[in-house]
């Protein structure tokens, strides 16, 4: 059998990471005026590392 490369998409953009994860596109963008959330910056496109949001999670979860 041949292998196959699959290449995982790692920015997303703020409307596919609230898509995604949920919350609202101006609670993502809030978060990253706010400098909790980092981001990349291509042209206008603000994209976030798929990393950063999985520590932002972390960073935020609360244990009951």
């Amino acid at each position: 059998m041949a292998k196959k490369n699959i290449v995982q998409k790692r920015l997303l953009s703020i409307k596919e990471l609230a898509s995604e994860v949920g919350g609202t596109v101006w609670f993502w963008r809030s978060q990253i005026w706010a400098r909790r959330l980092p981001y990349v910056q291509v042209g206008r496109k603000m994209l976030i590392d798929q990393q950063d949001v999985h520590d932002f999670i972390e960073k935020h979860k609360e244990v009951a």
